[in-house]
């Protein structure tokens, strides 16, 4: 029997799942993405995985996917700069097409996702889809008329850098100023926090004091903001808001018929999502689409992932053909 690997690469937890080639999952291993250590750890870590994985299994692997975070090289299948993990820079492709020997493929997680959305997810059917994760960063993929939206190198996705804010007061972690992932991802909701409770007029209540001392994570922000705290509603509404944002110019950008929203802030947190869902309309030009939180759930990378290796686009064929010159 044949198979496919799809690797769901996060800035805090990596994903090796073990497919058949009609997309069902046979079995999946999670391990936390390296901080550490030089750019070889983290290819060596999953070929680890895929060869104990196969080794449970009567078949053969006939090619590997990977959605990871960026930003990539996409012709090199390598990441470059990413502002998430240690090592900002590592090899994929090459190292770990060489010890497998077996095809493999590198995209952005959220091209993946996407991926994953427009062929066996809520996307199935339509021929314009975007996928949005609102999670440790932010980051979006998307389908346009069928076609896998990929860029010269490969981030024509990076929504989460889009510019929401110019009054220069919140910083991303890739160095830019007013990026949304910089305001609302999961990564920089302290920070967010911190910095508006210096400009808060109200009641000083229990969240409030945790963002002025930045130790308001958002697992924190939301139990307080369900438990009623002032301080606390304020945020989650300011951060709807920007969410709201950027979801929208996503939309006038690409046009699609379909959204659909993943990654842990969002998923973990419906009635947050609802309140991002009824601002959106106040910032799109073109008309509104279905948006809904993704149907593939936490998974919904690892299956994109999977879906590259087993109907793998065109144009990343052609991109990602021929590495023998980084050998």
């Amino acid at each position: 029997m044949k198979y496919v690997v799809g690797v769901d690469i996060g800035a805090t937890k990596t994903k090796v799942g073990l497919f058949t080639l009609d997309c069902s999952l046979v079995y999946v291993d999670a391990f936390t993405t390296p901080k550490e250590g030089d750019g070889s750890l983290i290819p060596q870590v999953i070929v680890s995985k895929v060869r104990e994985i196969s080794s449970k299994i009567r078949g053969e692997v006939t090619a590997v996917g990977i959605g990871t975070i960026g930003p990539l090289d996409i012709r090199r299948g390598d990441v470059v700069r990413t502002p998430n993990v240690g090592q900002a820079s590592f090899k994929l492709k090459v190292p770990i097409e060489k010890a497998l020997g077996v095809k493999t493929y590198v995209v952005n997680d959220c091209v993946a996702a996407v991926w994953g959305e427009y062929l066996v997810g809520a996307g199935r059917g339509s021929s314009n889809v975007v996928y949005i994760t609102i999670s440790t960063g932010i980051g979006g993929g998307a389908v346009v008329d069928d076609h896998l939206i990929l860029g010269k190198d490969g981030n024509a996705h990076e929504v989460g850098h889009i510019v929401l804010d110019y009054s220069g007061r919140f910083k991303c972690g890739c160095g830019g100023v007013g990026h949304w992932e910089g305001i609302a991802s999961g990564a920089n909701i302290p920070k967010t926090a911190s910095l508006l409770s210096k400009e808060w007029g109200g009641s000083k209540s229990e969240a409030f004091w945790k963002a002025l001392k930045g130790l308001l994570t958002p697992e924190l922000l939301f139990s307080y903001w369900a438990s009623g705290d002032a301080f606390a509603g304020y945020l989650v509404d300011f951060l709807a808001e920007v969410n709201a944002a950027g979801i929208a110019s996503a939309i006038n950008v690409y046009d699609p018929e379909v959204v659909t929203i993943g990654g842990s802030i969002a998923l973990r947190n419906p009635e947050f999502f609802k309140l991002i869902e009824r601002k959106i309309v106040k910032y799109t030009i073109n008309r509104v689409p279905r948006v809904l939180l993704t149907p593939l759930g936490d998974d919904a990378v690892l299956v994109g992932a999977a879906m590259v290796a087993i109907n793998t686009p065109p144009n990343l064929v052609k991109l990602q053909s021929d590495v023998s010159d980084y050998l």
